[in-house]
């Protein structure tokens, strides 16, 4: 595919090439998730890039210890119910809590405490909505 534009001869964001998840670039990714990659691309690629903050290493463990202290808590559920989920969200949810919890945080805990965060959140606009 040519370029209509002679000055400006660079491909199109989405020339039809796909963005192989095992590449370096993408080895970081968590969830091998091509599709994120493939939109980051598509942003770095049309807007100009922003002046960025440095993230430190003392920022990243205390961001990573704030989260392991909101969902990766292991938990008893003493009263619990099956949930049927997409085998791919069961997979991706499971490698978070096998990864970056500690030995006894399962995929029940770390739902749950996925769950009660977003019930805090939404409550009020949930209780409106119910009004409706």
């Amino acid at each position: 595919m040519e370029s209509d534009n002679p000055i400006n001869s660079t491909n199109p964001v989405n020339s039809g090439k796909t963005v192989n998840s095992t590449t370096p670039a993408n080895a970081d990714n968590l969830f091998d998730n091509e599709q994120a990659a493939t939109e980051a691309t598509a942003i770095i690629a049309t807007t100009e890039p922003p002046k960025q903050q440095r993230i430190g290493k003392q920022q990243r463990k205390s961001d990573f210890a704030e989260f392991k202290a909101t969902y990766l808590v292991p938990s008893k559920l003493s009263k619990r119910h099956p949930v049927n989920i997409d085998d791919s969200v069961w997979e991706k949810l499971e490698r978070i809590a096998r990864i970056l919890g500690d030995r006894d945080t399962t995929v029940g805990s770390y739902i749950n405490a996925i769950l009660a965060e977003h019930l805090d959140i939404y409550g009020d606009d949930i209780e409106i909505w119910r009004k409706l």
